[in-house]
């Protein structure tokens, strides 16, 4: 009841993300220099697996864009960047 009194939510994030967490990756992920979830991790302050997931988010979104990274020897690492 209370609820349709609120009317809807402008933006809601799904459980378990945060809007100053997202705005943090959002500001390490940079400009048309990929990163990886390691840079980003490390540029954020954050774990990498978080960093990771709120890419992903992005990604879902479509306020960034994956793509694999090549140039050394064994597994390409994904590489993000804003949409």
């Amino acid at each position: 009841m209370f609820a349709t009194l609120r009317g809807p939510a402008a933006h809601t994030l799904p459980k378990g993300l945060d809007e100053q967490t997202l705005r943090a990756v959002l500001g390490s992920l940079g400009g048309d220099a990929g990163r990886s979830a390691s840079e980003v991790a490390g540029l954020a302050g954050i774990s990498r697996v978080t960093a990771r997931r709120y890419l992903e988010y992005l990604v879902a979104a479509e306020r960034a864009v994956r793509a694999p990274r090549y140039g050394t020897p064994g597994r390409p690492e994904v590489e993000y960047r804003p949409a």
